[in-house]
């Protein structure tokens, strides 16, 4: 049997999107019959005992979960000012020290996989393959690919087409990249009979994104015009913090209800007959190269999506349903509101190929053509 290890920085559990791809992969995975651990830092700031994971991920197919120790400062002293630079370090010395210990455990024929940049470095040094998802171009990874462009063990795995060509890659690493988009998890979908509510707007995710505002306060102030007295907005996710600082200024039409457990935030979009996808535009990955896990649910969920006018949302993949408004436009927001909210949604051929099972099954191919294997078979 096929074991692969996933090593990484993030923290579990957490509310934010990537920690729920990394646990959806992990599923994904171990539903083709493979052996997969999960291996993250006990940064000690969270209840992250096995069962909490379990039950705020509502975790069906079971992996290992294994915690390595962090004795570091990240988020442990008050270094705000320092923040960045704090993570930087206390990540690079926990990603030596966490491949360090597994390789003194695992085998020669295992796989690595991580979205962690130092993880990778570090692991690169072994014969063992290494999978890395990259999410978002920075100067490390960037340093990190130029030093592997000899290591035809390694596999990268991007969003979208434009960030890669973020990268200028070189050698046998040039040749060995994945293109594969954000997912949704098929399993929680449990009906294709949708009673759509008319007129009713959602918003789902993290009400930050690294750590700083998605311009919520746009929507909740634009909810207030009179144009939209007929629609309803309904804004889902965390942290508690942000949701009560948002009641504060809600008009009688829009509601925050805080973040859910993801099967229910499904039911939510669901209902809905139109998904939005706004973040502050200033932020380069989110203008340029984001993959939403939440515009695939969106999709699945038979909305029409909303935007931001964006790069990053226009080479989205399926967008007859798609609309688009120029970003703090309110009067361009209002008018492409009601026009999607007058326009048929179309469904359109294809949209199975963005589950997490045809993601995994994509990149579980591409291993086994790299080693003259079959493909496996779900």
């Amino acid at each position: 049997m096929l074991k692969l290890t996933y090593i990484t920085y993030q923290v579990f559990p957490n509310e934010k999107a990537n920690t729920i791809q990394t646990i959806r992969m992990l599923e994904s995975l171990c539903s083709f019959g493979i052996n997969a651990q999960l291996i993250f830092p006990d940064r000690g700031y969270v209840k992250n005992d096995n069962e909490a994971i379990i039950e705020f991920y509502e975790i069906k197919e079971k992996f290992k979960i294994s915690k390595y120790s962090h004795k570091l400062p990240f988020n442990k002293i008050n270094l705000r000012k320092l923040e960045k630079i704090n993570f930087l370090i206390s990540s690079f010395i926990w990603s030596l020290s966490a491949v360090r210990k597994c390789y003194k455990t695992i085998t020669k024929e295992e796989i690595l996989m991580t979205r962690t940049h130092w993880v990778l470095y570090f692991a690169s040094k072994y014969k063992n393959k290494i999978i890395y998802e990259c999410h978002k171009f920075s100067k490390i990874d960037n340093f990190i690919f130029k030093r592997l462009q000899f290591n035809e063990n390694v596999i990268i795995i991007f969003p979208n087409e434009e960030l890669q060509k973020q990268f200028n890659l070189l050698g046998a690493l040039s040749k060995n990249i994945l293109i594969l988009q954000s997912a949704f998890d098929e399993k929680l979908y449990l009906s294709n009979d949708f009673e759509k509510v008319k007129n009713k707007v959602v918003f789902v995710g993290n009400l930050l994104r690294f750590n700083n505002s998605r311009n919520l306060e746009f929507l909740i102030n634009t909810f207030h015009d009179a144009r939209l007295e007929k629609f309803n907005l309904t804004i889902i996710g965390g942290p508690d913090k942000v949701v009560n600082e948002l009641n504060h200024s809600l008009s009688k039409n829009t509601k925050v209800v805080g973040r859910l457990p993801q099967k229910d935030a499904i039911k939510e979009m669901q209902s809905a007959e139109i998904g939005l996808l706004i973040n502050d535009g200033r932020e380069v990955h989110s203008y340029l190269h984001t993959s939403p896990i939440k515009y695939f649910e969106y999709l699945r969920g038979r909305l029409k999506i909303l935007a931001a006018d964006f790069p990053s949302h226009r080479n989205l993949p399926l967008s007859k349903n798609n609309f688009y408004f120029n970003e703090n436009d309110k009067e361009d927001f209002i008018n492409k509101l009601i026009e999607a909210s007058n326009t048929k949604f179309h469904y359109e051929k294809g949209l199975e190929n963005y589950s997490y099972n045809s993601r995994t099954k994509k990149l579980l191919d591409h291993i086994a053509r790299l080693e003259g294997l079959e493909p496996p078979t779900l």
